[in-house]
This record gives C-alpha cells, sequence and structure tokens, in this order.
C-alpha cells in the first residue's frame, strides 16, 4: 500500500488522474464523468479558477500496486482571505469499494500538506471553488443527478466519516409540482402584479450581460459560506462554451425603476448528453449537443441572486415565476430548485412558498486539522 504525489506539470500522470475516478465507479449506471480536458486544466493551473490556488494531487494504491483513489488538497488564498478563516480544501475524491484503508491513509497525507501550510480545517469534497464543483450525494442513489451535479456512491460519506470528517454544510434538493395548488397560486401572485421587470438575457450583448451576472451573483451570494467574490473572466470561462446552446429564456435579469435587482439562471438536465460523453469530446460529439441540447425533459432553477435592498420585495418570486412559465410552455411537470444552502432559511422558505417539496441531496463534510 502506498500513497504518492502526482505532478500536476506531467501529462501522462495528470490524464491519468484525471480519468482514474471513471475507472473506478464509471461502470454505474447513475455515473456522470466529468470532461478529462477540464479537469485536466484544473489541475495544471491553466484555468482561471485555479491559477492562484496552491494544490497538490494524491492517489493510493493497493497492495496489488492498482490505483484505488484519488484526491487533491487546495488551499485557495482568496477564500480564506473573504471569510478571514484558514480552510483548506480537499476535492477531486474519487475511490473504489472497500479501499478505506487506503482511503484514510491518502486523506491523512492531503490533511498534513494542508497542516503543513497554515491550514486549521479540511472541507470535503469541495474543488477549491465551489463554482468547480462541491459535496457527496447522501441520498436517491437511484436517480438521475441534476446537471451540473455529479453523483457519487453511496459509501463515499461513510469513507470519510471513517477519516474523521462530519456533516458539515448540508443542501437541499426541492421539487415543484406545476400542477399543485399551492405553485398555481404562488405563480398567479407573481405574475399578476411583478414586483419588477424581467427580461432574459441579450446573447447579442454578450460581455455587458455576463459582466452585469456577475456583479449582481456577487452581492446576491455574499453572504454564502461557499462564496468569494468571482470575477468576469471566471464567468466568460464558466459560460463562455455554452453560449451557442444557451437558451436566453432560462437567464433572467430584474429591473426595478430601471435599476438592476436580480437575476436568476435555469438549467436544462444535459446529464444525457455529459453521460454519453464518457469524459471525451470531440468534433461529432459537439454537434450532436449542438442539435440536441434544447430537447429536454427535465430543468431547474440553479441560482438565484437578489441585491441587499430589493430581497423580500417579490423582486425573487417574480424571477422564478417568469422562468417556472418558461417550463410549464414546454410542458414539463414540474421544476427542480437546487441547491439551496441549509443555513439559508429565506432560500428555503421561498422555495416553499411556490410548493417545494425538500430533501438534503448533498453535503460538505469537514475535519479540524492538528495544530
Amino acid at each position: 500500500m502506498a500513497v504518492r504525489r502526482v505532478d500536476p506539470l506531467n501529462r501522462r500522470e495528470l490524464a491519468r488522474f484525471a480519468r482514474l475516478e471513471r475507472e473506478l465507479v464509471g461502470n454505474h449506471p447513475r455515473y456522470v464523468s466529468e470532461l478529462d480536458a477540464d479537469v485536466r486544466r484544473y489541475l495544471a493551473g491553466r484555468s482561471v479558477f485555479t491559477r492562484g490556488l496552491d494544490t497538490a494531487l494524491f492517489v493510493a494504491s493497493d497492495a496489488t500496486g492498482r490505483d484505488v483513489a484519488r484526491c487533491a488538497a487546495t488551499v485557495n488564498p482568496r477564500f480564506n482571505d473573504y471569510h478571514d478563516e484558514r480552510s483548506g480544501s480537499v476535492g477531486w475524491f474519487a475511490a473504489a469499494s472497500q479501499k478505506g484503508e487506503q482511503v484514510r491513509e491518502m486523506l491523512a497525507a492531503a490533511e498534513e500538506w494542508l497542516a503543513e501550510r497554515g491550514m486549521e480545517r479540511a472541507l470535503a469534497p469541495f474543488n477549491g471553488s465551489a463554482l468547480l464543483g462541491l459535496g457527496l450525494r447522501v441520498d436517491a442513489y437511484d436517480e438521475d443527478p441534476m446537471f451540473p451535479l455529479h453523483w457519487t456512491p453511496p459509501y463515499y460519506p461513510h469513507e470519510l466519516e471513517r477519516a474523521g470528517y462530519e456533516p458539515a454544510y448540508p443542501y437541499w434538493e426541492y421539487w415543484i409540482d406545476f400542477s399543485s395548488e399551492r405553485y398555481k397560486e404562488a405563480s398567479r401572485l407573481a405574475l399578476a402584479n411583478p414586483a419588477a421587470t424581467v427580461r432574459p438575457i441579450d446573447l447579442k450583448r454578450w460581455d455587458e450581460e455576463l459582466a452585469l451576472f456577475v456583479e449582481l451573483f456577487n452581492e446576491g451570494f455574499a453572504e454564502e459560506w461557499q462564496f468569494h467574490p468571482y470575477t468576469l473572466d471566471e464567468f466568460r470561462e464558466l459560460y463562455g462554451p455554452s453560449k451557442r446552446i444557451l437558451d436566453p429564456d432560462q437567464v433572467l435579469f430584474a429591473e426595478v425603476d430601471g435599476e438592476p435587482a436580480g437575476l436568476c439562471s435555469g438549467f436544462p438536465d444535459w446529464t444525457p448528453h455529459f453521460r454519453r460523453f464518457g469524459g471525451k469530446v470531440g468534433p461529432r460529439k459537439v454537434l450532436r449537443l449542438l442539435r440536441t441540447a434544447k430537447k429536454y425533459d427535465r430543468a431547474g432553477l440553479v441560482l438565484i441572486a437578489v441585491r441587499p435592498q430589493f430581497k423580500g420585495k417579490g423582486v425573487a418570486q417574480a424571477l422564478a415565476a417568469m422562468l417556472f412559465r418558461h417550463y410549464e410552455k414546454r410542458r414539463l411537470p414540474g421544476a427542480f430548485y437546487y441547491l439551496v444552502n441549509d443555513a439559508n432559511e429565506r432560500s428555503r422558505r421561498f422555495a416553499e412558498s411556490f410548493g417545494g417539496e425538500g430533501r438534503i441531496s448533498y453535503v460538505v463534510y469537514e475535519k479540524k486539522l492538528a495544530e
């Protein structure tokens, strides 16, 4: 049994690291692989998200020499400066079943690396930036995850808990049934006398609109534990590849007396498309996605942000009702509202006001590190 560091500048080793999760758990029908090229770019520091991060990659092997687990330990100075804390993260976590001893040894190596850099706790799984991924699935393992979330095996939480991690940040996922009376009434009230003017994103003014998106996002999410301010370049990298298939009616801005007040963004469920990619994408797969991306049978509201001075005035209701009405027109039976931080009681009550039925579906764990 051994734990080794992986050099992110070694293309062969990094490629092996990127595809390892797929080799370990990819035979499950609910599994959806991330794109290998994206993982390599993030971990090699070629992404605007990761250029300022300090990262170490670890892989554990068993007695036969087979690689059975991987993770990345990361220090994000922007996150720590914003929250005035010393937290590290353990992300890109993957492990084979019944390899607890190897997993614990690997995590111990990652934790030691974080502690040497003065970190006082580790968050897991957390990919260094919330927009790159966080949380383990803790429910509904027999269901497909909603894009852009991922399926993870039911033994992952147990492996973290055996290594001394504790559930710290639960996330809720809500289902909103468009046929329910509570939804119908909430939607009717929000649309009959809207508190804001709601409009779709103007793709012809992409740069200007994306800059507004970032501004509203940063203001609206400023109090969330996983947040730190993001840059326009980061959102260009995140949303740029999907511009050609983006449905403008799923990215909405709210204005009050001509002043930008909030935004919301929905996503169609592209999980089936990314499952077919199998971690690799080429010209033929891209063309297929361009042809089929606007065909979907599930969708949801993935983020909603309202400026502090407009909160509690019905702006969020106007945005959500308009997005849900779009999904109704597409004859969807309902929509998801996800992921909602357990500590965000306002957002949870908001989901329930539309008749949302919720469950905790993802959790981020933490562990205090030895001084």
